[in-house]
């Protein structure tokens, strides 16, 4: 048997960490704690959501970058109240990505790729 598990790891350009810390703490609600990491330059962002789950950010300069999205992985995030936190990234002006199935994903600083659906009761 086989489950996916609640953390998720991430790169991203040390650039982008206060845009990033503003997302995931502003808009999304989630508690972000920085932690260094021994043998790596730019200490990590934890971000743990309120609901359960966690993303680890690591911050390197070689880290893919864009403000277009990737194919390459897009995530989900479950909200209890989604419409009110898809009006919340609309409103902080993230952009957002048309893509047939689904109505609503958006990216992140750098690139990543996010979606949020209705948490199950």
């Amino acid at each position: 048997m086989t489950s996916l598990g609640n953390n998720v790891h991430i790169f991203a350009r040390p650039e982008r960490r206060a845009a990033l810390r503003d997302l995931f703490t502003t808009v999304l609600g989630a508690d972000v704690a920085t932690v260094p990491l021994p043998g790596v330059a730019e200490p990590m962002m934890i971000a743990r959501f309120r609901q359960g789950g966690s993303l680890s950010i690591e911050l390197t300069p070689e880290a893919d970058d864009s403000d277009q999205p990737r194919f390459a992985t897009w995530l989900e995030l479950r909200a209890t109240g989604a419409e009110a936190l898809i009006d919340a990234i609309r409103k902080a002006g993230i952009p957002e990505i048309r893509h047939p199935g689904h109505p609503f994903y958006f990216v992140a600083p750098g690139g990543q790729v996010f979606t949020v659906v209705e948490a199950s009761p």
